[in-house]
């Protein structure tokens, strides 16, 4: 332990040993520091382990600066704006939620990230009540300096802000993609390089372990870094500088591809494939300039595949077909992104897409919807983190009206065998009809038809609360409510790979409605064992607003 604890701490004082000052160090975040060579004069590097402790020490230095500049030429207006958006900027610095660069692998601005987290100046504009015209300069050049935005309010959201444009341009910084150093990492061979020009060898060996093609330090031609002396790892290419071409990705320790992918000008552009570790395809996603515009996933147990299609940054459009290719399912999801990943990462996160997050490490996480600043007694232990199997993927929860058609491939059952009413109702859905079923049979007063054309199922964050079921002489209608979701009322479900339980709210009632929403037939209640408390009959239909004010008995 002692080796590996002097070990870490000779790799830091190396890793900071390349930058010899503090202001070497922020230059290169910001390159308008040279402007303020004078305040930085003497102090020493700092010890800087990833992105969020670099954006702090920037900000840190800059705070500084704006309340030393002299104000003596600003109006009272000016003044207190000045004022609150000082303390402003200290409370994000506070906050530590910085943007992440997906885009390009190297030092850029990010105005607003994939996970709507703006900058510093973006945040700024967005706490006057300016946040429209940073989604502007975001949609118009999202990775554009200061000086190069060419918003029309820019100016005058400028003057009433109490900054000068100078310093709105020394505020801004820029974010890396990659971890820094890491090839001086006691784990090197466990973590994705920084793709550059450059030859590195195996220690003790003559194979090559990272290797990319160029000149004068631009990267052209070929990327590579293999997992050891006989398996690869990465493979790509880059085109004056810019990612291009197909890239490929083998699980970490095999010669299984893991994942491929399209690029062109530093954006993905075409299908990224995922496979499985027995070589089948789970999953494609459709890029264009960069954005995900349609997912795939594909479940090869159940012959299925969820189409997903992004509404906005919370909600997805998902259509469910089977493997012959007929709908059988669709509506919209809420997508449960506990850890700020992108929309479509629900499938264990592998290096072609945790470069970012990797440099980002050492941020404040949301732990179950709290964040939490992660303990970091040592520099290098944020850093070295495997980040595979360690974040809580992107969950998705449906959300208002699903409609369910039936199966006709599905085979009928021959006149006169017995069956179930699980087994028939089942049969004409055989994907969705037995999660349905185990809600839906806890009525027992509905009679289940199997001959249902299609059902129509409303959901409120996963809950069924309305199920519709169509046939052509009959409409059923049942309506559900939950107990609340206090410890005594819930129950627990494990999930896969996770210390953290989802609770299951308890059904409270089952109420079964006319076609005009009136109550009819048998009304249910449960205490949250599930045992039936209380029936109720109602022999004609009558609306539920009379019962609370009491007019019927």
């Amino acid at each position: 332990m002692r080796t590996l604890l002097g070990l870490l701490a000779f790799l830091l004082a190396t890793v900071q040993g390349r930058a010899t000052s503090l202001f070497d160090q922020l230059r290169a975040f910001n390159p308008l520091w040279e402007q303020c060579a004078e305040r930085l004069d003497g102090r020493p590097a700092e010890a800087i382990s990833n992105d969020v402790d670099y954006v702090r020490a920037h900000l840190a230095q800059v705070l500084g600066v704006l309340s030393d500049a002299p104000t003596m030429h600003l109006s009272n207006e000016q003044l207190v704006s000045r004022k609150e958006l000082i303390a402003v900027l200290a409370d994000y610095v506070r906050q530590g939620r910085f943007p992440i660069n997906y885009h390009r692998h190297e030092r850029i601005p990010v105005f607003i990230d994939e996970h709507d987290t703006h900058c510093a100046v973006g945040y700024l504009m967005r706490h006057t009540g300016d946040d429209a015209m940073a989604r502007r300069i975001a949609a118009a050049n999202n990775y554009a300096w200061v000086r190069e935005i060419a918003e029309p309010g820019l100016a005058a959201w400028q003057q009433a802000s109490g900054f000068s444009l100078e310093e709105l341009k020394l505020i801004q910084g820029a974010y890396d993609f990659y971890i820094q150093d890491a090839f001086l990492l006691p784990d090197k061979y466990e973590v994705p390089q920084k793709p550059e020009q450059v030859v590195r060898h195996f220690e003790g060996k003559d194979k090559v372990w990272c290797y990319g093609e160029g000149s004068n330090g631009d990267l052209h031609g070929r990327w590579e870094q293999n997992y050891s002396a006989t398996l690869p790892w990465i493979v790509g290419y880059f085109e004056h500088g810019k990612r291009s071409g197909r890239w490929k990705e083998y699980y970490k320790g095999t010669d299984k591809l893991c994942r491929t992918e399209h690029w062109r000008d530093d954006k993905l552009n075409g299908i990224r494939t995922r496979y499985d570790r027995e070589g089948k395809v789970m999953e494609t996603i459709l890029f264009k300039n960069g954005q995900a515009v349609t997912k795939t996933n594909i479940d090869h147990e159940k012959a299925l595949r969820h189409v997903r299609t992004p509404l906005d940054s919370a909600t997805v459009y998902t259509e469910v077909f089977t493997e012959e290719g007929s709908l059988i399912a669709a509506g919209k999801e809420r997508i449960h992104n506990p850890e700020g990943l992108q929309w479509f990462q629900n499938i264990e996160l592998t290096a072609l897409n945790t470069f970012a997050i990797t440099a980002r490490d050492g941020a404040p996480r949301p732990e179950e919807g709290v964040f939490v600043q992660r303990s970091r007694h040592f520099q290098f232990v944020g850093s070295m983190q495997q980040i595979p199997g360690s974040h809580a993927l992107v969950q998705y929860r449906k959300e208002g009206a699903w409609i369910y058609y039936k199966d006709y491939l599905s085979t009928l059952w021959p006149d006169g065998t017995a069956a179930s009413a699980e087994q028939r109702f089942s049969n004409g859905y055989k994907n969705f009809g037995p999660e349905l079923h185990a809600k839906i049979a806890r009525y027992d007063h509905l009679e289940l038809r199997a001959s249902y054309d299609s059902m129509r199922v409303v959901y409120a964050d996963d809950r069924l609360v309305d199920f519709f079921g169509y046939s052509p002489s009959k409409q059923d209608h049942l309506q559900f409510t939950y107990h609340p979701t206090f410890p005594d009322h819930v129950l627990y479900t494990q999930v896969s790979g996770r210390s953290w339980r989802k609770p299951v709210a308890a059904i409270a009632r089952i109420t079964r409605l006319d076609p005009d929403g009136q109550l009819i037939g048998v009304r249910v209640d449960y205490d949250p064992s599930g045992t039936a408390t209380r029936e109720e009959h109602f022999l004609v239909p009558y609306k539920r607003e009379d019962e609370v004010l009491g007019v019927v008995d």
